[in-house]
Formats: C-alpha cells, structure tokens, sequence
C-alpha cells in the first residue's frame, strides 16, 4: 500500500511508514499529549502536501484552527483549497452550536453530510451508502485523525460501537484509502471493549505519562505493526510553547521488559 508523506512523530515511531488503506489505534492516557501531537501530526502532513481529515469530539471547531494556526499553518486557504476538513462531531454532541459542515466540500458542488444528533445506526448508514457507491477519486488517500474516539462510548453500547466499526467504518476506511487514527483514552471501557478494537487495527500507538523524580515525563511507543516488524521501546515527547510536540532526540529508548517496564510510563485500564 502506498505510503503517506512525512508525518512528524509518527516517523520516528514508525520509520517504514504509515500507510494509506491503514487504520491505527492510538491508546492513550487522559494526562497524556496525545491531543497536542494529533494537531503536530495534522500540522506536518498538511505541510507536506497530506490531504487532511481532522474528526474533532471533545474540542469545539475553532479551537482546532487556533491551534493549527499557532502551529503555523494558513487554516483558511487549507480549507478553501479542501485540503483540510474538521469534521465536528463536538457541536452535535454538545448541542452548544449548529454543527459544522467541512467548506471543501461545498465548493466542489457536494453536499456534506450533516447529523443533528447523535444516534451510531444512524451515522452508520451514510457508511453504508459510500461503500456500496463508492467513492470519487479526490476522496481517496486522505490521513484521518480522531482527537478522542471513545467519547463515543458515553453514547452507545460497546458492543454495537465494536460492531460497526468491524462492518462500517474499517471497510469505508479502506474503500477510500484513509490512514485512519482512531484515539481511545485508557480506563473508561471495558478490557474486552479495548482487545476487540485493537483486533481491527493494523497497528497500535501507546501515549503515557508517569511522573519520574517529581517530573512529568511524557512517552509514546508502538506496540504493534500487523505484518512488519516495528521498535517498540518508549519515545520520551517534548511539549513546546507553540502547542506543537517534538521527539526528545537527547532521550534513549526505553527497552521493554522488566526492568524498562518498572522505570518506564505505567500502562492502566
């Protein structure tokens, strides 16, 4: 499968490449900088050219374009020109605003797809119709990024949750050729709801936190890479004044096992 363009972060966890037609599950803690590296990962891959789907539920739409702007970026002239489309999920969840609908996509004649309210079998089947219709050439081989996948679980059942996404959305996933990141925190769901999803996905991203001497320390890893070999050691990540976040390129990998695993960031559910 072809590979995405250079995305910061991930190639240094990943350094034979994310892929197109791929879905990833990030595992993260609730201290943890996942939400900061989602928008440095989007940042870098809108940068070098990466069309860019940015699902936001649990940060309101123009939070998202400040801090894409902080990072740099032109947000506006991104998303007249449809590279970059924030999917709000937030607004329909909160019900604080009308949601919004990406401006790309308006441009090019199409209408969006909009839902009032929250209701999984219902969203679902706008899935449905894409796979079964397929989907325009300029729709395929885009990165997707969820900023916290598992709110969804304050709506629905785990089951139906696991159920569609096994049936709908890695399917529509892989029609469209997305590099998909789905972010789930750790320790709100069951530890049957956390092994099935991690079933479904081509590869497994940890962000932890643990606190060393009286320091926070923050650390990402890959746990797995379905059909390629992968480093697995924890990454120590550096949070910037700019929002963005950065490798700590002085840090050594941490080895698992044991030993690294007791000096290293402590996993729970």
């Amino acid at each position: 499968m072809e590979q995405t363009p250079t995305l910061a972060i991930l190639e240094d966890l990943v350094p034979n490449g994310i892929r197109f037609g791929a879905s990833y599950l990030v595992e993260f803690g609730p201290d943890s900088p996942w939400y900061e590296t989602s928008l440095t990962i989007a940042a870098s891959a809108l940068r070098n050219g990466a069309r860019t789907e940015y699902h936001t539920y649990m940060h309101a739409p123009h939070e998202v374009r400040d801090s894409l702007t902080k990072l740099g970026l032109n947000v506006r002239e991104q998303e007249q020109k449809d590279h970059l489309r924030i999917l709000d999920t937030y607004d329909v969840m909160t019900g604080l605003a009308h949601p919004e609908t990406p401006e790309g996509l308006r441009s090019k004649g199409r209408e969006a797809y909009e839902h009032q309210s929250f209701d999984l079998n219902h969203w679902s089947s706008r899935v449905v119709n894409i796979i079964r219709e397929g989907v325009a050439e300029d729709e395929k081989r885009w990165l997707h990024i969820d900023d916290n996948t598992s709110v969804m679980c304050h709506y629905t059942d785990e089951k139906l949750m696991i159920d569609i996404w096994r049936t709908r959305i890695i399917p529509y996933a892989k029609i469209r050729g997305l590099a998909m990141f789905h972010s789930v925190m750790m320790g709100i769901a069951s530890d049957s709801f956390y092994k099935q999803f991690e079933s479904l996905c081509d590869g497994i991203i940890e962000f932890r936190t643990s606190d060393e001497g009286g320091q926070v320390q923050h650390f990402a890893r890959v746990r797995t890479l379905r059909g390629t070999s992968s480093d697995n050691r924890w990454r120590r990540l550096q949070l910037q004044n700019d929002g963005s976040v950065t490798m700590d390129a002085d840090s050594k990998p941490r080895e698992l096992g044991i030993g690294g695993w007791l000096k290293g960031p402590k996993k729970s559910r």
